[in-house]
Parts: structure tokens; sequence; C-alpha cells
């Protein structure tokens, strides 16, 4: 009888453990999902048979063959064999794809040591590439909710191509610029904030499908026309416009070959497109954008409603800019991170300050001018940036106040001293900036914020602070315009634009002698006469003559709609002769159109160089020049794609 109880007695124990392990089971699944331990077998394809049969054979003790996989990549790594480390890592992600930090180990292996053990630029930039597309379309997607991975690749972008510790960054600038400025067009170049951030509006709203059966009659036609000259609504397309608008308006193109369109260029389409302009507008509102927003989401990962809320929230990002990448994926992180319920395993502070260095390398170097002939790159400050980073810094006060806090994970939470060491720096060049830049107000403002906070640190005594702005800047002018390419190209541009603000625009002959003679010096120190033999790191590094930085800034200057219309017809009015002569034909039909909104007379505002009447703006010069005439397509269509 005791023998039977206890039989019972053990089989009810045994079935209230079985119903009690089935009742956590599905608990104890949730939880390894939200917190990403679940393991994949995806990733095995291509993988040698070995390994293939390992990912599938070992099952439990599969984490013990990725933990020695693992340490023999580092002790490869820690040797310097860092392809067969590479080959190593490979075959982790592969056994464990939900392990983010091999993702980050293979993509830095290939940034960072990879890229360097070639001396060919475009053997770098590829490995660099492969670095980004591996975290970018496969790591990320297989660890969706992880925080870190997004870190990393706004780091490449900020680190490895915006930065300078690779001898090739020029190269790498430039490579990136020919791409994004092919797909997406120059959408921020002369433009306002609101202008550059409505222009990108039209690609966030487009259609992610598109459908020709619809009923809409100019996308059914512009589709046959497509087809009829072999061209699809693809990338290929936008490429091949984007190309075609880089020559087009490219000055080198101009002064080197007399204009015309690049190899490749679907002549045929782009003369049809010209002779129809029902179809060409539909193929640039509707075929055009639709393939934008494709091709960033299918090939670069960015969704184009998030790029647009970031433009709203910190101004005209260029996205050919590599800052502005960098921005786009440290937000991501952040966002991610804030949401994830391990947020003690991730540096935030490391995501946000590296944002806030975005925000101030795109202050020092927002504008990029690039031209495809030559592969010329000029990077020069963007001051509308300051605002964009003071409230980025904003934004990151407030979180570190929250009841969240902000993690600096071994380090606990943040304070808000942790942010505030790189803000000084900022000012002091945000007040410089401003001022060469031509707004004085913005430049005090930013020096008064600089006073506050010596004031607090007991060090506004110091002859920087106590002298007033005009002290400051002459103290530190020098120094945050350090001597190498990339800033003396701001500089100079700075002090062109300086020039046309405080010289010409106010009559000023003297002043504008004054600022162009300092940009004259120090471009001819470096770049003049005097060393016709320099050696430059790379080509894109290498400054055009003189007389064509002038023509770019004094054009920049009168494309800029921010300055008011008037100040831009005194600048004109005082502007040297040849200068005038030199930009008339790009600027002609622009000024005239702003005239003609703002109820002007062109012909009193901005007469053509020489006396004569504006071209374009009588019976004998309305035609636009183009720079192929057998192909003359409509630029400010093209401009669009």
């Amino acid at each position: 009888m005791n023998d039977r109880l206890v039989t019972i007695a053990s089989l009810a124990v045994l079935a209230a453990c079985l119903a009690g392990a089935g009742f956590l089971a599905r608990s104890i699944a949730s939880q390894r999902s939200t917190l990403q331990l679940a393991v994949s077998m995806e990733g095995t394809a291509g993988m040698p048979p070995h390994v293939a049969l390992a990912t599938a054979a070992l099952g439990t003790f599969r984490g013990l063959a990725v933990d020695m996989l693992w340490a023999r990549a580092d002790a490869l790594q820690d040797k310097g064999d860092y392809f067969e480390a590479q080959t190593l890592s490979q075959w982790i992600t592969a056994l464990q794809p939900r392990f983010p930090k091999v993702w980050s180990f293979q993509a830095w292996n290939l940034a960072y040591n990879i890229s360097v053990t070639t001396y060919v630029p475009e053997e770098r930039w590829r490995w660099i590439n492969r670095g980004i597309d591996l975290l970018r379309s496969q790591g990320m997607p297989l660890n969706p909710q992880d925080a870190s991975l997004p870190m990393e690749l706004g780091w490449l972008f900020f680190h490895k191509i915006g930065g300078k510790v690779d001898r090739e960054h020029w190269y790498y600038k430039a490579r990136l610029a020919r791409e994004f400025r092919e797909l997406l067009g120059d959408l921020t170049g002369g433009r306002t904030a609101s202008e550059a951030v409505d222009r990108f509006r039209v690609i966030a709203d487009a259609s992610l499908e598109l459908d020709a059966a619809d009923g809409d009659a100019d996308l059914r036609d512009a589709l046959r026309l497509l087809e009829e000259h072999d061209a699809k609504p693809d990338e290929e397309l936008v490429r091949m416009l984007g190309r075609a608008t880089l020559y087009m308006n490219s000055l080198d193109a101009k002064i080197r070959l007399g204009g015309g369109l690049p190899t490749g260029t679907n002549r045929d389409l782009l003369a049809a497109m010209r002779a129809d302009r029902r179809l060409a507008a539909a193929i640039f509102e509707k075929v055009v954008p639709h393939v934008q927003r494709r091709v960033l989401l299918d090939r670069y990962s960015m969704d184009a409603r998030i790029m647009l809320e970031l433009m709203e929230q910190y101004g005209p990002l260029d996205w050919a800019h590599p800052h502005a990448q960098g921005v786009y994926w440290l937000e991501r992180g952040i966002a991610l991170s804030q949401a994830t319920k391990r947020r003690e395993r991730i540096n935030e502070l490391t995501i946000v300050k590296t944002r806030l260095a975005s925000l101030r390398q795109l202050t020092r170097s927002g504008r990029i001018e690039y031209d495809p002939l030559t592969d010329r790159l000029d990077i020069l400050p963007d001051p509308r940036f300051i605002e964009a980073y003071e409230r980025g810094m904003q934004q990151a006060m407030l979180l570190t106040r929250s009841a969240a806090g902000l993690s600096a994970g071994d380090f606990g939470m943040a304070s808000v001293e942790d942010l505030l060491k790189g803000y000084s720096t900022f000012l002091q060049e945000a007040t410089v900036f401003s001022y060469l830049y031509g707004d004085e107000d913005l430049a005090a403002g930013c020096f008064s914020k600089l006073r506050t906070m010596a004031e607090e640190a007991g060090t506004a005594e110091q002859p920087m602070y106590s002298e007033g702005l005009q002290g400051f800047l002459i103290l530190r002018m020098g120094e945050v315009m350090q001597v190498d390419v990339s800033n003396t190209r701001q500089f100079i541009d700075a002090m062109i634009q300086r020039a046309m603000l405080e010289g010409l625009a106010k009559g000023r002959i003297d002043t504008f002698n004054r600022f162009m003679k300092l940009a004259f010096n120090v471009y001819d120190r470096r770049y003049g006469a005097t060393v016709p033999d320099a050696k430059y790191v790379s080509k894109e590094a290498r400054l055009p003559p003189f007389p064509e930085i002038v023509d770019a800034s004094f054009e920049s200057a009168m494309r800029q709609s921010g300055n008011p219309l008037l100040v831009r017809a005194r600048i004109w009015a005082w502007a040297p002769e040849q200068v005038k002569t030199r930009v008339w034909s790009r600027l002609a039909e622009p000024l005239a159109e702003q005239c003609r909104i703002a109820g002007l007379d062109p012909d009193r505002a901005f007469p053509k160089p020489g006396g004569t009447g504006p071209a374009g703006r009588d019976g004998n010069e309305s035609r636009r020049d183009t720079p192929d005439e057998d192909v003359p397509v409509e630029r400010s269509r093209l401009d669009a794609a």
C-alpha cells in the first residue's frame, strides 16, 4: 500500500512539474526573443561543408565552437593575420548570426586593417565599402534591435571617411560625394534650409511601388518612352541622369572640354525627353523620386522618411557628406538603445557625443562642392549647422536629466558635465565661423555663451574672454583656422565671403581689397608660383587656381537666397567686371527669376557685364547654353534627379 501511494504521489509531482515546465516554456521563449538570445540556423549557405555540418549538428554545443573560433580569430588578429581572422569571423557569424560583436569585429577588420594593406586608393575604398555593407546589409537586419551596430556604422562614416586618419581620406570623401550626387543630385547647394528640406520631401513622399495601371496616363506613357529607348525605371536610369547633370554643371568640363556628357549617357532618351516636356516631367516627378526612395531603402538600408525628419530637425543635411551619413546611423543607435531592456551594456554617451561631433564637423565642413571630371572636392564651412549643434546638445542634456538617464556603459549613468567638455571648443569655432561668414549677431551670441561658461568656471578674467568679441577673434582665429588643406580652403572661402558682405555690399572697396588680399596671401603661401612643383597626397586635395575659387565663392553668394536680394544687388554693382563676366552665363537666369518674384527690374538690379541687356532677357540671347548641342537637355529638370 505504501509503495502504491509513493508511486501515485511521484506521478502527481511529475505531472505538476511537466505542467509547470510547459507553462514556463512560453514565458522563457518570449524572454529569450526579447533579449535576443534565440539561436538561428540562418547564414549557412556557401559555408565550408564541415562548418555547415557543425551548424546543423552541434546544437547547444555550437556556443563552444564559436568560443574556439573566436579565440583563434583574436590570436590571428594580434599576429596581424587579418585575412585569416576575417575568414574565421565569417564562420562565426554563420554559426551565431545573433552575436553583434562579431559583426563589429568583421567590419572593423575590413575597414581599418585589411584596407590599409594595399596602397591603391580604389582597393582601399573597396574594402571599406565591404565593411560598411556588412553592417548595413547583413549584421543589422539579423540584429534589428541591437544599438551597437548602427553606432559602429556611424563611427565608420565619422572617423574613417569623415576624419583624416587615413592618407587616402580625400579619395573616400570624393567617392562618397560622387555616389550620392549621382543618386540624389545637389539638394542643398545655394538653397535655404527649408528649400533643401522641401526638395528632399518629394523623395520621402514618393511611392514605393510604381504602378502604371492606376489610370495615370502620364506615367504609363513615360514608362513606354523609357522602354522604347532601352531604359528601365531603375537605379541605372537615375544615375545616368545624375551623371549628366554633374557634367553639365561642371566648371572643369566647360574649361577643359568645352562641355559635354559622360560616357554611357543615353543621348537618344535625353533628346526624346527634351522633345516631350510632358513625359520628361513624368519621369522627373514620378519615376525618379520613386527609384531614389527605393534605392535608399534597398541598397543603403536608409529610410527616406527618417532622413527627412533629421533634415527637419538639424537642417540641410547633404547626404553626400560622410558626417550626414554618420548622423543618420548614430540617431538610429540612440533610438534603439533607449528602447532596449539591457541599456547597461551600451555606452549611450559615446553615441550621443559622436553625433554631436558629427554636427560640429558639419559646422566646419557641411558644404560640399564636387566636380566629377577631375574628382575635385571642396569642403567648406556651413554656419547653418551651429543651431543644429545647439539643438543636439539640448536634446542630449534632456536625455541626461530625464528619469531614464543616459547610460555610459560600465561607467554607470552619464552627467551633464560629460557633455560640456566639448561644448566650449565648439562655441569657440562657431564664434569665428559665424563672424567670418557675416553673421555678427550669431557670433556675439556664441561668444556670450562662452563668457557665461568661463564665469561659471572662474576663468572669465583671461584675455580671451575679457577683451570682448574683437579681442577673442584676434586671439583665436588663427588657432581655429588650422593650417592644413581643408581648413586653408575654408579660410580662403570665408575671407572672400567676408570681402563681399563687408566690402562690396557696403561700397567699401578698401575693405574688399583687405579681405581679398588676406585670402590670396594664404593661397599663395601654400599653392602659389613659388612652389610650382609641390606634391600633394592625392589629387582630390589639390585646390584650383585662385580666380576659380573666387568665381565659385562669388557665384555661391549670388545664389544664396538667404542673402537679401538688394544686398546681392549691391554686391553685384561693386564687384569686379571680370568676375561678373566669368559667372554671368550661369547666374543670368536664376537672378532674373528671383527679381521677377521680388518685383524688381532684373536689368537694373543685375545688369549684364559690359552694359548691355542681360542674356536670356532679349530676343537675341533667349536660349540657354547647353554643354552638348546635339542633346540640349533642360538643366533644371536634370538637377531634380
